[in-house]
């Protein structure tokens, strides 16, 4: 007579995921000037927008304002991109799929922005998405982003423009509020993260609270 045992099951925990850190805010402010730099420094970063293989494209290469669907899918590759560098450590992104949603604010196009909170609810349900553990949004005044990309900014994009950006600044001022107002369910979500702010300040500064936020436990 032959007997069979089972399969014992694994009793090691799963490996817990590292930090998920986002930079957010108004352009100019020096978002990417920091990833750029602590990418340098040996952290995990993924870049604002990136190919398939994780490569990060440049500014100039960046979609088209009107394709709206290489924005949308961009923020699904950079999910699974994400996902994946957490098994290793803590990382941090170069804007994520909340951008999307202050674009629409930046129009002031409030069915725009109902629209593409549904689609990142959806999203997010499904797993496709998520949020972070913090938000870092940086500022700067409107003039200021202008005139730091001035050889860089695209005709028919609001955020090329001073009342696009101030309606922008008005966004990042509370933006799981702005959101509220068109998907409460959406806002919920955003509302689990650790939001932190900072006015227009110098690099160091960015670059230190960064630092901080991806080593919080």
């Amino acid at each position: 007579m032959t007997s069979s045992t089972s399969p014992k099951r694994s009793s090691s925990p799963r490996p817990r995921a590292g930090r998920f850190v986002v930079l957010e805010g108004m352009p100019g402010s020096g978002k990417t000037t920091t990833a750029d730099t602590l990418a340098a420094a040996g952290h995990t970063v993924v870049g604002e927008y990136t190919t398939p293989g994780g490569a990060t494209i440049p500014v100039r290469r960046h979609p088209h304002v009107d394709d709206d669907n290489a924005h949308q899918a961009n923020w699904l590759i950079k999910h699974q991109q994400v996902t994946a560098a957490r098994m290793n450590g803590s990382v941090l992104s170069d804007r994520d799929w909340l951008s999307a949603l202050a674009y629409a604010a930046s129009l002031g196009d409030r069915a725009l922005l109902a629209a593409r909170a549904s689609w990142a609810h959806g999203h997010l349900t499904a797993g496709h998405l998520t949020v972070p553990d913090a938000y870092l949004i940086v500022a700067c005044a409107p003039e200021t982003s202008i005139a730091r990309r001035v050889d860089r900014l695209t005709p028919g994009h609001p955020w090329s423009t001073r009342a696009g950006l101030a309606k922008l600044a008005v966004f990042y001022r509370d933006p799981a509020a702005a959101i509220g107002r068109v998907h409460p369910a959406l806002a919920a979500e955003l509302r689990a993260a650790s939001w932190h702010w900072l006015p227009a300040v110098d690099l160091g500064v960015i670059r230190r609270h960064v630092t901080a936020l991806l080593a919080a436990s």
